[in-house]
């Protein structure tokens, strides 16, 4: 027969400071308040205040507190992203955050003979080591303009931005770099019906910060398109 489960008995307190007290609204006073003046100063006060943290925990408190740390612990599982924000000509776009290795100067790019486009731009030399150098925002139909050191939103001079996936690293210039920001995963907002062609192929939705709107690139389809336009 399965062994019964042993009912606790309550702790019994005797709670004398609510009644002749420094709580209590008795007309006789505990004789020891002349001597300890407060409560908090007695031993007795003290010795209850353990026995009450040491009296064995109650089946419902337990059950309500396993119920609320499940709940925390779901709420900590949440799927909270990075995403690293740049600006290629006029748009705002971005990159999963883990994908980024490096951000560099402004280097010369050299065209590959018979190779580059418009979408291959040509190889870089960074750190000593020629990367491949591809415009996103040839490859999205993003129009290049100068940009205005006396503009409002003018954050940073143009970089070179180098990411990897997997065994697959690139390079590519923007505009301008925002930095890294985290992002829910329900806050993904779904693409305008006005976006439509490359940006909407390689765009996973928006991201709405505080004073843009941001496109997510879709990683995979973007390294899958770009490696294509080496063959």
């Amino acid at each position: 027969m399965p062994e019964e489960r042993k009912t606790e008995k309550p702790v019994a307190i005797d709670d004398c400071w609510n009644r002749i007290g420094v709580w209590g609204k008795m007309t006789d006073r505990c004789p020891k308040l002349a001597e300890v003046i407060h409560c908090r100063n007695c031993p007795t006060y003290s010795l209850t205040g353990r026995r009450l943290l040491d009296r064995p925990v109650p089946d419902d408190y337990r059950r309500e507190w396993t119920s609320v740390l499940a709940r925390a612990a779901a709420v900590k599982e949440a799927n909270i992203h990075s995403a690293f924000v740049f600006r290629t000509g006029g748009e705002w776009l971005a990159l999963p955050a883990r994908l980024i290795q490096e951000i560099v100067d402004m280097h010369i790019i050299h065209s590959l003979p018979h190779r580059s486009n418009a979408i291959l731009r040509g190889i870089v030399n960074i750190r000593g080591k020629l990367e491949l150098c591809f415009s996103i925002g040839a490859l999205l139909n993003i129009e290049r303009f100068k940009k205005n050191r006396e503009e409002k939103n003018y954050i940073s001079p143009e970089r070179l931005i180098v990411a990897g996936r997997e065994d697959e690293r690139i390079v590519f210039p923007v505009t301008e770099v925002r930095g890294t920001f985290r992002y829910a995963e329900g806050t993904l907002q779904k693409l305008p019906v006005t976006v439509s062609g490359s940006r909407a192929a390689f765009t996973k939705g928006i991201l709405s910060l505080p004073d843009i709107d941001v496109g997510l690139l879709d990683d995979h389809a973007l390294f899958k398109t770009l490696m294509r336009n080496l063959s």
